[in-house]
């Protein structure tokens, strides 16, 4: 399930690669319908979907242009790449990288 900007939730999210997230494995349903399914669920108890920056741009009455949500996956893409550089650049310099053997 695509919305406006194109990108699926665990695109805009940047979940990265996992496998275990159900969106992915059901990508024609909105992920807060999936994750509603489970009244147990701690998403559902904090109002966590509502509140979500995906629910907010895949809503019909989302009040954004298609550019302006763009620009927002965007600044969010730009964002989480910037967080993984200063997350090795902090590293000591022996994790980064360790030679082969």
């Amino acid at each position: 399930m695509g919305s406006r900007s194109g990108c699926f939730c665990w695109e805009i999210m940047q979940c990265g690669k996992s496998k275990k997230c159900p969106a992915k494995k059901n990508p024609d349903k909105p992920c807060w319908e999936i994750f509603g399914e489970n009244e147990d669920d701690y998403r559902n108890f904090f109002n966590i979907c509502r509140d979500c920056i995906v629910h907010v741009l895949m809503a019909d009455n989302c009040f954004l242009s298609n550019q302006e949500i763009k620009n927002i996956v965007e600044a969010k893409r730009r964002c989480s790449l910037f967080r993984k550089q200063a997350q090795n650049y902090d590293k000591p310099a022996d994790t980064l990288t360790s030679p082969p053997g």
